[in-house]
């Protein structure tokens, strides 16, 4: 016998509508299973800044 949802798709239904409804146009659904949590995060991303490193590597050779 499996074991029932932690989450399920109603849930997940129910917080993507909300969000709709809030009339928010950007928003990450974050499923949190171990805890039985939906995390809404509102708003555009921040821009993320990539750091390089010196790998020795350099494609203009």
């Amino acid at each position: 016998m499996t074991a029932p949802a932690r989450i399920t798709q109603a849930d997940m239904e129910r917080a993507t509508k909300a969000v709709k409804a809030a009339g928010i146009e950007r928003a990450r659904i974050v499923m949190d299973l171990s805890n039985g949590r939906i995390e809404v995060i509102l708003g555009a991303p921040e821009s993320v800044s990539v750091e390089t490193k010196d790998d020795g590597w350099d494609d203009d050779e």
